[in-house]
């Protein structure tokens, strides 16, 4: 998830990172599923981890 986020967004924030961590799998699989519509970091783990 990590390595994914990088190559598509740049430079993984510490923030996001933090949130990666912390995510269920369930959580996981919704962000790879979601990172080809995200536009940013932000836009894909959202304010407090919640797909948007």
């Amino acid at each position: 998830m990590r390595r994914q986020i990088s190559r598509r967004f740049g430079p993984l924030p510490r923030w996001a990172a933090q949130r990666i961590s912390a995510a269920s799998e369930a959580q996981l699989d919704t962000w790879l599923d979601d990172i080809f519509d995200a536009t940013s970091v932000k836009h894909l783990l959202g304010d407090k981890g919640e797909r948007h």
